[in-house]
């Protein structure tokens, strides 16, 4: 791998690095938490090694997708890729042949972080099958759908994205033609107030999240341009706007969980515990962490506290949970 592929692939793999948002005192707290979290994922594992639920298996088609976010969670949390319980969820996941965006999206992240190596074929296929998907017009990037329709939302293109980024990382063979278009989509699409929506059409207001997701995907981007220095304009607006809560209070959202994954996919990818624009700073690990530690319940789990389809399903709220939280410290 090139030099600038592989410093991608240390700041995906390594812990959220130690700063005031996160130090030994503060990991005290953490520490037990995250060893509930992990251990109700455990317990709740299914003996065919999946954490899947009829749902999404056969009315959403979306069989594997569950049990991949978990096994991020779980290593994200520090948990060795040859654990019991995620080598039996690996099992389960190279036996499906995935169709939904989201669902090839995780299940090749979740490859690429067991063993990069070993599952390469696999990486590649996952890869292979986003590109194919992606909607193009004129030359232009109109995102990712489910891929039931050609109507594309911010949702599946966040997971695209970062499934061809973890790909890429892994040594998997991706067009770099995409990274300079996925740059000219969000910043074609970024609404006039600085943030982004979950469809890029009609009168809905930016939201959190899908602000969050764009940030993260012009962050991940850039990295595949020798020429640039920083994420440009789009970037900048766009974390001003989210810090000045101009498109919903921080860490809310539609889908709490949702929006504590992507906020440590984005502070990973910039390698900080902080968010800046200017003059305002948003500690965002420290502030989700405590959240959390606040919100466990008494089994580990977390649970949203919003009506919406994932807060029904602690596995996927925990398994989001953990990821923010992230492995322990050294």
């Amino acid at each position: 791998m090139t030099a600038l592929i592989a410093s991608l692939a240390i700041a995906i793999a390594a812990p959220v690095p130690l700063d005031k948002g996160r130090d030994a005192e503060f990991e005290k707290k953490v520490a037990p938490a995250r060893e509930k979290a992990i251990k109700y994922l455990k317990d709740a594992q299914q003996p065919n090694g999946s954490w899947d639920v009829l749902l999404f298996k056969s009315l959403l088609e979306m069989d594997g997708g569950t049990t991949a976010l978990v096994v991020l969670g779980l290593i994200e949390a520090g948990v060795p890729a040859n654990d019991p319980a995620v080598a039996k969820a690996v099992e389960y996941l190279l036996a499906l042949k995935p169709s939904k965006t989201y669902v090839v999206s995780l299940r090749t992240q979740a490859l690429a972080r067991v063993d990069a190596t070993k599952y390469a074929k696999e990486i590649q296929a996952g890869a292979d099958w986003l590109l194919e998907k992606a909607i193009i017009r004129q030359g232009k990037l109109v995102g990712w759908s489910y891929p039931a329709t050609e109507v594309a939302d911010n949702s599946n293109t966040h997971f695209a994205v970062m499934a061809l980024h973890v790909a890429a990382q892994a040594g998997a063979k991706v067009d770099a033609d995409i990274w300079p278009k996925i740059r000219d989509f969000y910043a074609d699409t970024q609404h006039k107030d600085g943030g982004w929506k979950y469809i890029n059409v009609g009168d809905d207001k930016p939201s959190h999240s899908m602000t969050v997701a764009a940030l993260l995907s012009l962050a991940v981007a850039v990295k595949y341009d020798k020429k640039a220095t920083d994420p440009g304009p789009a970037f900048e607006k766009g974390m001003a706007a989210l810090l000045g809560e101009k498109v919903g209070k921080f860490g809310d959202g539609k889908s709490c969980a949702y929006s504590w994954m992507t906020t440590a996919e984005l502070g990973r990818v910039l390698g900080s515990t902080e968010f800046k624009s200017g003059k305002q700073v948003r500690v965002w690990y420290r502030e989700g962490a405590e959240k959390l530690l606040k919100e466990q319940q008494m089994d580990g789990s977390w649970q949203a506290s919003r009506a919406n389809i994932d807060s029904n399903y602690p596995a996927i709220t925990t398994a989001c949970g953990l990821y923010l939280l992230g492995r322990p410290l050294k």
